[in-house]
């Protein structure tokens, strides 16, 4: 039984699904739940791993940018994560730069001591994550970054390049660009068309916060 230790930088995870919400031609948010199946696909594409659940155990966290709800006051968001099975760690404040947040380092190297994991996954794009990967480079532990890289706008309202640092792609053992998956039609995607589209939130979840 191969085990993954999952995590989501909500910062980046955000960025992303607020693209497809606000910028892209789709208009849909990504779904959090489909974020699993995805990396259980490149796992499967990458390494030749057998992904199906018999065979392939997941620990998923969401490191998610802002605040902790308050109780009974939990967003649609908020629910889908947990109902994903995702353990949810909250900034402590709201961030609205690109801090890292120091939960993702602690969990790592609690799990790598205590050899919970065979992968490390990380979705990211913030350089302030590299030095995970670089350890894990030194140590051979296997580890895959899930980036992103796309002309958006910026909080000004300006188009710049928002990519993935160089740094987490010359230390992760496998890159793999979300957006060449999420830009992709179904007629020319590796997913069956079912999958990919849950990637995407439908069309009645778009008030949803981040997915």
């Amino acid at each position: 039984m191969k085990k993954v230790f999952f995590c989501i930088d909500g910062f980046s995870f955000k960025r992303i699904s607020d693209f497809y919400r606000n910028e892209h031609i789709r208009r849909s948010r990504l779904r959090i739940s489909a974020m699993e199946t995805y990396l259980r696909f490149e796992l499967e594409r990458r390494f030749e791993w057998q992904s199906d659940p018999e065979n392939l155990v997941m620990e998923k966290h969401f490191y998610h940018p802002g605040i902790k709800p308050v109780r009974g006051n939990l967003l649609n968001f908020e629910k889908n994560l947990a109902d994903s099975g995702y353990i949810v760690h909250y900034q402590g404040e709201n961030v609205s730069g690109p801090r890292p947040n120091r939960s993702i380092f602690y969990d790592w190297i609690i799990s790598k001591n205590f050899k919970k994991f065979d992968i490390f996954a990380l979705l990211t794009t913030q350089g302030q994550y590299a030095n995970i990967f670089r350890q894990n480079k030194q140590r051979k532990i296997p580890s895959i970054l899930i980036g992103w890289d796309s002309i958006c706008q910026n909080s000004f309202g300006a188009s710049s390049w928002w990519k993935t640092d160089k740094t987490l792609i010359e230390h992760a053992s496998v890159y793999c660009p979300l957006e060449r998956t999420l830009n992709m039609h179904n007629d020319e995607h590796p997913l069956t068309g079912i999958m990919f589209e849950s990637l995407f939130s439908p069309k009645s979840l778009l008030s949803q916060r981040f997915g």
